[in-house]
């Protein structure tokens, strides 16, 4: 998919993801997700032992099955591969457009999105770097609108379109900041 224009608009940016990203999605969302998996994986198989080994011998003095330790040690790197790979493809699905009319952010692989926000929405717009990201020299362009700023706790509110990972996150910003200035003025 790609962005389609409305009639007479003009793209003033277009971003990717930069590279580095993908190292802070190691530390922020793989490693994280791997250990979850794992976690689910022995108790799900930790379940199964037990409801189909143990409750149908009735065998009260039964050992710990420690065997079940393997299974985790061997899914563990299958997991870290699995989410490597998607979160590696899902970062070249990331498209980020800022036109003269609109916002918008699209990519996913599952479910793929097109967010779009018109100008006359856009509430705020903020440039957000965490330690990963100022390490990588990399930050996130958060844009914000009526319903979405004041959900959650401060610091952590839900913002309408996020672009991760980009190394220049001035340019938009001042664009959408011109942009927005001029229809507050004009009110076109």
């Amino acid at each position: 998919m790609s962005l389609k224009l409305q009639e007479g608009e003009q793209i003033l940016f277009e971003g990717k993801p930069e590279k580095n990203i993908f190292v802070m999605w190691i530390f922020t969302k793989i490693i994280p997700m791997c250990i979850a998996a794992c976690f689910y994986t022995f108790f799900t198989f930790m379940f199964l032992f037990v409801f189909f080994v143990v409750a149908p011998s009735c065998k009260k003095n039964m050992p710990f099955p420690y065997h079940l330790w393997s299974i985790v040690l061997i899914l563990a790197p299958v997991w870290f591969i699995f989410f490597l790979s998607y979160y590696r493809n899902l970062k070249k699905t990331f498209h980020y457009y800022v036109t003269d009319q609109r916002c918008v952010f699209e990519g996913g692989i599952i479910v793929r999105r097109i967010r779009s926000v018109p100008y006359h929405k856009i509430t705020d717009v903020e440039i957000n770097q965490n330690i990963i990201e100022r390490s990588l020299g990399i930050c996130s362009l958060k844009i914000f609108t009526p319903g979405t700023g004041s959900v959650g706790m401060p610091g952590f509110e839900k913002a309408e379109i996020i672009f991760y990972g980009l190394k220049d996150a001035d340019t938009p910003s001042r664009i959408i900041q011109e942009i927005i200035k001029k229809y507050r003025a004009t009110g076109e």
